[in-house]
């Protein structure tokens, strides 16, 4: 496993990357990860539900997308995708959503825009309007399934493939819940 922290500053003056790369042992699950006991394989069967249950906005980089159940495929070809058996939105543990970039509706196309201090919305079944706050972005391998553990706390983690139009890592953007609003 290969892991990749930066994060992306804009000034009036330049842009400044600052990349910590560093290697680490294949397979290895940072500390304080642990799967969810109801989070279900990427092949499970409920992974193809592709039911509409939430949306997802994030202001900054102009997005505003239905989430639907499950991250087969044939799900994420039609809009954002919630890995089945991870939290829902507000609830404690990892809310875990996927998306394409470059093709079918990419909507997730920017997500590598977003950088800490950014704030995600997402609608809960009751109606409430959920409030993540981005902490990092990090690159990862396609192998790297503990990025869909929960972290001990509330988070969102929302992951696609990386770099745009490659497959070859996976781009991942996690946020730590802020609040729960009910909407008017």
């Amino acid at each position: 496993m290969r892991l990749i922290r930066h994060s992306i500053r804009f000034t009036l003056a330049a842009v400044v990357i600052v990349v910590v790369a560093g290697p680490a042992s294949a397979g290895s699950v940072p500390a304080g990860y642990e799967p969810g006991p109801a989070r279900q394989p990427s092949n499970h069967r409920s992974q193809l539900a592709g039911w509409e249950f939430s949306n997802i906005r994030a202001p900054s980089i102009d997005m505003d997308e239905p989430v639907l159940a499950g991250v087969d495929v044939s799900v994420l070809n039609r809009r954002v995708g919630h890995w089945s058996g991870t939290a829902l939105p507000g609830e404690p543990g990892n809310v875990v959503l996927g998306g394409h970039r470059t093709t079918w509706t990419h909507p997730f196309r920017e997500i590598d825009e977003l950088v800490p201090g950014d704030i995600i919305y997402m609608t809960d079944a009751a109606g409430a309007d959920v409030m993540y706050r981005v902490r990092e972005t990090m690159v990862v391998e396609p192998s790297d399934v503990w990025i869909t553990y929960d972290q001990g706390s509330p988070t969102l983690t929302l992951f696609a493939c990386h770099p745009m139009g490659s497959s070859r890592f996976r781009i991942v953007v996690v946020a730590d819940l802020v609040s729960t609003q009910r909407m008017a």
